[in-house]
């Protein structure tokens, strides 16, 4: 394990993060992007592949969320 990976910032709590945003690992920044955020919604954790946020927002699944006409063809799950 890194040193980094042991000093690292915790994550901002949920009541501190800026509306709307939901990702559990969310590091406040300047400005509202994340301080793990790499251009083209990477992301930098290890953990993590792509930003949670910027998926929510350009995903594969992003117009369906935001549109009502396809939301209900959503597949179903059980």
């Amino acid at each position: 394990m890194a040193l980094k990976d042991l000093i690292s910032p915790t994550p901002t709590p949920a009541a501190e993060r800026p509306p709307g945003i939901t990702c559990e690992k969310y590091l406040r920044s300047e400005g509202r992007r994340c301080a793990h955020y790499l251009p083209s919604g990477a992301c930098a954790l290890t953990s993590e592949f792509m930003c949670v946020e910027w998926l929510k927002l350009n995903g594969p699944d992003a117009d369906r969320l935001t549109n009502p006409e396809r939301r209900e063809r959503l597949p179903r799950r059980s």
